[in-house]
């Protein structure tokens, strides 16, 4: 504020210094009838000087004096005239200093008026060199995820590099390279609690919300590192509701909230899974009452799309979308078991159990003879309740 001050002080001064000859009348200026009178009277000497040198005759000497006196008497006849009108120029000079000296004075003042009223004085200063730095700090951004990338293509096994770039995937929103670089670090650096989290929340995201194996495996394996981290619960309990399961998803949320810190910043979104689901179980269209966007519906770690409580015109948009790519994706590459588990538990929440069915039979031909695949895609087919038999498949 103290510089559009001095900018105020400046412009004062510079429009008073600019309008400063116009206020003022000069110093050294003659009246026009004075003028005409002295000139009058230096003929009339000059005409007697030269009588005296005998230069003209007397009658042409008397002519000239006559009428250079007439000249005289007229002119100091309108001198008076002039006289009143020098009064009126004078008052008219008068209010002339009084605008000037205003608009010098106001100028400035409405400026700064003008710039309360619209600009944004209360705003901090933004130096050019802050927005340079911003500037250069995002380009270095991106040269540094470069630079990582780099590094990791030519050493896969830098389980450092790529515990660093997990977490500048997630805040990116590259929800599959967080957690391809979670899934890096857990297996090199060793799992911890945090990168467990950021592999789970990523794998989340990645997938539209369904909990799929791996997030269900790395929420187990949380709880046993910090069986106080109840919070994590809430994805079991979510994976329960996109099973069908409600009853035992209410009843898992209402075990949470019960060992919950009152003061845990998560407690209203499990409070929020509760209700819907109550809702559910009592055949309420739990999406109408939802107050929250689906996408911003989530517990506890991070930000998820949630199918189970849409309303079911969206949900089914929402999954029919998510159920063709994957499919597509699965065509080409038969080879990602937990992509058919996805696809299996995906058509379930569709109520597409033949298809379920397909899903699981399809990921049997491409993993036959694999025990450890085999074993994964019975339990998934266990827990979603759609038996082992095979129906015609449309994939």
């Amino acid at each position: 504020m103290l510089l559009w001050l001095c900018f105020a002080f400046l412009t004062a001064a510079i429009v008073a210094l600019l309008l400063r000859p116009l206020r003022e009348a000069p110093a050294e200026a003659v009246a026009p009838a004075e003028a005409d009178l002295a000139v009058y009277r230096d003929q009339l000497r000059e005409l007697d000087a030269e009588r005296d040198r005998g230069l003209f005759i007397d009658s042409e000497i008397e002519s000239a004096r006559a009428e250079v006196a007439r000249r005289l008497l007229k002119r100091a006849g309108t001198k008076a005239s002039e006289t009143a009108g020098g009064e009126d120029e004078a008052a008219s000079l008068a209010r002339a200093r009084r605008i000037y000296t205003a608009v010098a004075a106001v100028l400035p003042v409405a400026g700064i008026a003008l710039y309360l009223a619209s600009g944004s004085p209360h705003l901090p200063d933004h130096p050019f060199d802050e927005r340079k730095a911003a500037e250069v700090g995002e380009s270095n951004v991106a040269g540094l995820i470069a630079r990582v990338e780099e590094r990791l293509r030519e050493h896969p096994d830098d389980g450092k590099g790529w515990d660093v770039i997990a977490p500048v995937y997630l805040r990116l929103q590259r929800y599959a390279d967080a957690a391809h670089a979670f899934a890096q670090a857990n297996r090199l650096e060793g799992e911890s609690v945090r990168r467990l989290l950021g592999f789970a929340e990523a794998t989340l995201l990645a997938g539209n919300g369904i909990v799929s194996e791996p997030v269900r495996k790395a929420a187990l394996r949380v709880l046993e590192l910090e069986p106080q981290r109840i919070e994590v619960r809430a994805w079991l309990a979510l994976a329960k509701e996109q099973d069908g399961d409600l009853a035992g998803a209410a009843i898992e949320y209402r075990d949470i909230l019960a060992k919950a810190p009152e003061d845990a910043s998560w407690r209203s979104a499990v409070s929020e899974r509760l209700d819907l689901v109550e809702k559910r179980i009592r055949g309420e269209p739990a999406g109408a009452q939802q107050s929250t966007p689906p996408a911003q519906a989530t517990v506890p770690a991070g930000e998820m799309p949630d199918v189970s409580t849409m309303a079911p015109a969206e949900r089914d948009a929402l999954i029919a979308r998510m159920v063709d790519r994957l499919a597509t994706r699965l065509k080409e590459n038969g080879r990602d078991l937990d992509g058919w588990i996805r696809l299996a538990r995906a058509y379930k929440v569709l109520g597409r159990d033949d298809d379920a069915r397909g899903a699981l039979a399809s990921a049997r031909e491409h993993f036959a003879g694999e025990q450890a695949p085999l074993d994964e895609i019975e339990k998934s087919a266990a827990s979603l309740g759609i038996g082992t038999e095979e129906p015609a498949r449309a994939q």
